[in-house]
């Protein structure tokens, strides 16, 4: 009979996510709610249905991250060290892009008036696309420390939980980015 004790690293990780999905869910809820009530008006100058080319190439870029972190997941799960700084450098750098992308997204919509401070709605709109780039300025700064500790050699095919804990949390800003944007840019 094997000894194998639960990867706490990894039951953390879950932990974390499932307590970032209530927030998320929080914030849909009030997006939602404030859309859905019939006494606050959305200003029609206000951009309800905005343009769909910088979020189609944003989920672009987040679907190539996510495969890089399989990548490097798989990498150091076959002992392969160089797959695995490869894999994260690429994840990292295609999330800092990310966050460069939804910069110029922001800046598009206050060049037309459309901010938080705007109304209700502008609020949580924006609410929900900060958290998310929060969440995925998090997300690299998690990468960043994996790959310094993967260029310190300290991830074997035995001892990845770290790794395999931060693409957990990087598929996870992946999936809210595709619930973001169904909700704000197709709904």
């Amino acid at each position: 009979m094997t000894n194998s004790k639960p990867n706490t690293g990894l039951i953390g990780a879950a932990v974390f996510i499932v307590s970032e999905s209530m927030f998320f869910i929080g914030l849909f809820l009030a997006y939602f709610f404030l859309r859905g009530d019939t006494t606050i008006q959305i200003p029609s100058d206000q951009p309800v249905h905005p343009s769909l080319a910088l979020p189609l190439i944003n989920t672009l870029i987040l679907a190539v991250s996510v495969g890089a972190m399989a990548y490097a997941e798989r990498g150091i799960a076959a002992n392969k060290q160089r797959n695995l700084v490869i894999g994260v450098t690429v994840a990292a750098v295609l999330g800092l892009v990310f966050m460069l992308v939804q910069t110029v997204e922001f800046s598009r919509f206050i060049s037309v008036g459309f901010s938080p401070s705007s109304s209700a709605f502008g609020s949580t709109f924006f609410a929900l696309l900060i958290f998310h780039v929060l969440r995925v300025f998090a997300g690299v700064l998690f990468m960043v420390i994996v790959l310094v500790r993967a260029l310190m050699g300290q991830f074997t095919q035995q001892r990845r939980a770290a790794v395999q804990a931060c693409t957990l949390y990087w598929c996870f800003i992946a999936a809210v980015w595709v619930v973001v944007f169904l909700v704000l840019y197709t709904s």
